[in-house]
């Protein structure tokens, strides 16, 4: 009875905001092989805007067009130092892939096959196919360097 009263009371208190709190996404570093490549993949296929680029450096920085989420810095670097974000996860689940990746990245778009089209026209290894259910779309592609990302469209969200 009491360890049920002390995981209640922590659980109030883990409501409760404090200073020190992360409270937001400032931005997220992509490792890329080339990197005007990646830049015209992201704003030309996914749709994102480039903020600046200064390819001497190998870096990148691009946003969503409506100024929502954190930035992404794509940094250019060597093909043997890039980590491709994806994991494997033991266990059989619907948004694993068919050798068992899941995705670290997950894209919401108001279009899920326009989407898939402009990935598809820009060369991009196709996972799966869009799927939908009463709820969502969704379908799975690797970007140029291979980092397996998850497209997603939710359906009778208002």
């Amino acid at each position: 009875m009491k360890s049920r009263k002390v995981h209640r009371l922590k659980k109030m208190l883990n409501k409760k905001t404090n200073g020190a709190d992360v409270i937001g996404y400032c931005c997220m570093r992509f490792p890329v092989t080339n990197l005007k490549k990646s830049v015209d993949f992201y704003c030309d296929a996914l749709g994102y805007e480039l903020i600046s680029a200064d390819y001497s450096f190998g870096e990148a920085h691009i946003g969503l067009k409506n100024g929502n989420g954190p930035g992404i810095f794509l940094m250019e670097t060597k093909p043997e130092d890039v980590t491709q974000l994806k994991f494997e996860f033991p266990r059989s689940f619907f948004i694993t892939s068919s050798t068992g990746h899941v995705t670290m990245i997950e894209l919401l778009t108001n279009d899920l096959l326009a989407l898939h089209g402009r990935i598809k026209q820009a060369g991009a290894h196709i996972d799966k196919n869009p799927e939908f259910t009463n709820d969502f779309g969704y379908f799975t592609f690797y970007d140029p360097d291979g980092h397996f990302i998850r497209a997603v469209e939710e359906r009778g969200v208002s």
